[in-house]
């Protein structure tokens, strides 16, 4: 969850250490167990969504993103940090936000043209994400000001900024790829034909 911001997991993982310990340690809980139990209480808020029932699916997502923030730090308090916990943490999350979409969709909060938009860009941003290190976080938090502002304006603003993000990101992406390509001297072309020179006997 704080992949992005790591001084911050830092901080709040030295703020939560007993509760790490004790859902670690005492109830023996290893973060990927953490992770399918932050995706399936998302399971039920998205359910819950899909009745029309607001505020009892804004408290069951709370519950699971409160979840979500605990697998990443009893991965980093104990060692057990590894790429696949990571791809597994990235995608159920995905796979959370879209459930949850699309449960709002059911509950008649947002049209379903507008919670399939803004899946995709999310969808496409994650693609990304790793190599960008451009992630704006507009996605099940944005949901709280639904409390405040229709959820339409709200889903609307999560696909903009993720599809915005997801457009930056590609070209942060492609300046670093040409700045790679300028230190070795060339462009491609030219990198390649000196690597093949190289190979020659």
């Amino acid at each position: 969850m704080y992949e992005f911001a790591p001084v911050l997991g830092s901080a709040v993982d030295r703020g939560i250490r007993p509760v790490l310990r004790f859902m670690h340690v005492t109830l023996g809980l290893s973060p990927d167990q953490v992770t399918w139990a932050a995706f399936w209480v998302s399971a039920a808020a998205a359910a819950v969504f899909a009745t029309g029932r607001v505020v009892l699916g804004l408290v069951l997502m709370a519950v699971g993103q409160l979840l979500d923030a605990l697998d990443g730090g009893i991965a980093r308090q104990f060692g057990l940090v590894s790429a696949a916990g990571h791809r597994l943490d990235t995608w159920l999350d995905r796979a959370s936000e879209i459930a949850i979409f699309l449960g709002c969709a059911v509950g008649g909060l947002v049209s379903l043209r507008l919670a399939v938009l803004a899946s995709v860009a999310v969808l496409l941003l994650t693609t990304i994400v790793d190599r960008s290190k451009l992630d704006p976080g507009v996605k099940r938090f944005a949901l709280y000001f639904g409390i405040w502002a229709p959820y339409q304006l709200i889903f609307s603003i999560i696909f903009i900024v993720n599809l915005a993000a997801y457009v930056v990101g590609l070209l942060v992406i492609d300046c670093r790829f040409q700045r790679d390509m300028d230190a070795l001297g060339g462009d491609l072309n030219t990198v390649a034909s000196r690597a093949a020179r190289l190979e020659i006997p």
